[in-house]
């Protein structure tokens, strides 16, 4: 299960209830024993950034763009 309490970007912090359901739901399909790092909140795009060392980046609307 995901669990997020804080989203570091430029402005500041950001309570986990701006993150999008389908991020949610993309890294619990995909990611399911995964632990969140860090996630990063651009001006175009959020950054998920695993323990694992996996990098997600999902667009303003919260569709999954690219893994690094």
């Amino acid at each position: 299960m995901v669990n997020w309490n804080i989203i570091s970007n430029r402005e500041g912090n950001r309570s986990s209830q701006s993150v999008r359901k389908s991020m949610v739901s993309f890294l619990t399909r995909h990611y399911p024993c995964s632990v969140v790092d860090l996630i990063e909140k651009k001006y175009n795009a959020y950054k998920i950034y695993l323990m694992s060392g996996v990098c997600l980046i999902f667009d303003t609307d919260g569709r999954h763009v690219k893994t690094h």
